[in-house]
């Protein structure tokens, strides 16, 4: 997907994580933003070619519930409160986009642990 806000806030959100690393010594490095950032990518790439509002929820919980492993394993540090707003508005903007969800519906927070 590359609409132009979604590109912003991953970039945000990349960067984000990675300036803690620098600041902070957090139970993740380098690795698990790559990681994280994967996991989007491959959801925008999926969201792009869903044709029902089930195939995109079928992509938002495994995305969801693989980011939720990601973070427990990083001792739920990679996703704390900037990451989780920036995580669930690309997720829900994305789906916004295709004509999934409304844009204030958190389609994230049924899987959500972080």
């Amino acid at each position: 997907m590359k609409n132009p806000e979604i590109k912003e806030i991953q970039a945000r959100l990349e960067r984000g994580m990675i300036d803690y690393i620098k600041a902070a010594q957090p139970a993740y490095d380098r690795s698990d933003v790559v990681n994280c950032m994967q996991l989007i990518t491959v959801y925008l790439d999926e969201i792009e070619q869903a044709e029902s509002r089930e195939q995109a929820m079928n992509l938002v919980k495994r995305t969801v519930l693989s980011l939720n492993d990601l973070n427990e394993k990083c001792e739920d540090e990679l996703i704390e409160t900037d990451q989780r707003e920036d995580i669930a508005e690309i997720i829900i903007l994305a789906a916004h986009l295709k004509g999934f969800n409304a844009s204030d519906e958190d389609i994230t927070e049924e899987w959500r642990a972080w």
